[in-house]
């Protein structure tokens, strides 16, 4: 958790006390968050049961269960830190600040 409060303190990440309050900064409903946290749990737990069950193709490898990376072809087949949806309204978040950056590469 060091590392969060580091980039939070430089403005490179956010902290939010609860999935609510950073449903509402993002202008998404809570629920949005709730149904894509459960998919990405119950994808979870199909892994640990059936690591190469899943319908959709796995990167490096075998399949994945997590049909929103899968389709991508580079399905998810690691999960850390995952929670199920009906918690995420009350569980705190570190969210990282992403911006598009230009590379420029002469030669």
């Amino acid at each position: 958790i060091w590392h969060c409060k580091h980039y939070t303190g430089r403005g490179v990440m956010k902290y939010y006390e609860s999935g609510k309050a950073l449903a509402e900064d993002m202008g998404v409903p809570l629920e949005t968050l709730e149904r894509t946290h459960e998919e990405h749990y119950q994808a979870a737990m199909k892994t640990e049961k059936d690591p190469d069950g899943g319908s959709w193709p796995a990167y490096p490898s075998g399949k994945s269960w997590d049909e929103a990376s899968g389709k991508t072809g580079s399905g998810k087949k690691f999960y850390h830190n995952f929670i199920a949806g009906a918690a995420v309204k009350a569980e705190p978040f570190y969210v990282a600040i992403i911006t598009p950056v230009i590379h420029y590469c002469m030669g």
